[in-house]
């Protein structure tokens, strides 16, 4: 009987101890989620802009005009609570969640109000980056518009997915998804976390018009999970910095990054690799002779929510592959 006791009291700790954990690295309530005064029920919340919105019930027409957004949305809400998502959702080569975007048939773009009135939304999810003229527009049509910040880091990508779980009162699973986060970079963290500083591999990503990376950027931040060198944010590179062949070579990157998504007919990423693996000019940088030339997935690599985890381990895999065998 004792023993019995114990072993219940055991899986008691066991379960509160996991909804803590879950509570801590989740979306709990935070303060600008408030119940309207009109005491109708339901709860309002306010957004980048400092515009409050407040809803009766949860939106049940949601359209979103940004990838992030979609990203979010379809692993967070029901696809028929979904009335329209981007049409970049859709490319494979840059959207994570392609796949999962079948679900839902509605599409828009942004800048056209005629195809998003179409939709009949209840709520409109609009990334800061969009021109505020068109969301006056949407909200002088009397349509719940919510502007959410664009997020540059990991820490920023869990609280946009905590606060659009908020905007469509789905705070569980928006801590469901952060939780699973978490999970993945504890699993890199316990990889490569140890690694001293002059172990760290070196590393570079290029894009079809450049190196990218500056200090303070998304992939800057991503290399800081994956525990390497940045050159470029070590560099301290203005975003849209030109970048010769001289600078490349100085560098020299023991491991170079290159673009997978092939976005229209002129930028091949096959095209990219070869150019840069037959360039006489190259022939002396560290990644070029050691063949450590890698195409991670751009659907990770670009992604500004939960899929980021993925490129931050695929880049700790393709710097440090004997720590992950």
């Amino acid at each position: 009987m004792i023993a019995k006791c114990r072993c219940l009291l055991k899986a008691a700790i066991l379960v509160v101890s996991i909804a803590a954990v879950l509570f801590t690295a989740g979306c709990g309530k935070p303060s600008e989620i408030e119940t309207p005064a009109s005491g109708r029920g339901g709860y309002s919340v306010v957004d980048a802009t400092k515009t409050r919105l407040n809803f009766e019930y949860k939106p049940q027409r949601i359209v979103s005009l940004g990838l992030s957004a979609d990203e979010v949305l379809l692993d967070m809400v029901e696809p028929e609570r979904i009335a329209a998502l981007t049409y970049l959702v859709d490319d494979a080569g840059i959207s994570p969640a392609a796949d999962k975007a079948v679900r839902v048939k509605g599409r828009v773009q942004s800048g056209s109000l005629e195809s998003v009135l179409a939709q009949k939304p209840d709520l409109v999810l609009v990334p800061d980056w969009t021109d505020l003229n068109f969301v006056e527009l949407l909200r002088g049509a009397g349509i719940n518009v919510y502007v959410y910040k664009t997020p540059t880091t990991v820490k920023e990508i869990k609280q946009t997915i905590c606060e659009l779980s908020n905007v469509v009162d789905e705070r569980v699973a928006g801590g469901k998804i952060v939780a699973g986060m978490e999970k993945e970079l504890a699993f890199v963290r316990a990889k490569v976390g140890n690694l001293d500083a002059e172990d760290r591999i070196s590393v570079m990503a290029l894009s079809y018009m450049g190196p990218f990376g500056a200090k303070g950027t998304t992939f800057d931040d991503i290399c800081s999970y994956a525990n390497v060198r940045n050159l470029v944010g070590e560099y301290d590179l203005p975003v849209n910095a030109t970048f010769s062949q001289e600078t490349l070579v100085r560098l020299d990157p023991e491991l170079l990054l290159l673009p997978s998504w092939k976005y229209d007919n002129e930028q091949d990423p096959a095209k990219l690799r070869d150019e840069i693996l037959q360039n006489p000019a190259y022939q002396s940088v560290d990644a070029i002779k050691n063949n450590r030339v890698v195409q991670l997935h751009d659907t990770y690599l670009y992604s500004t929510t939960h899929y980021i985890v993925f490129a931050i381990r695929e880049l700790a895999e393709a710097a440090y592959p004997d720590r992950f065998k």
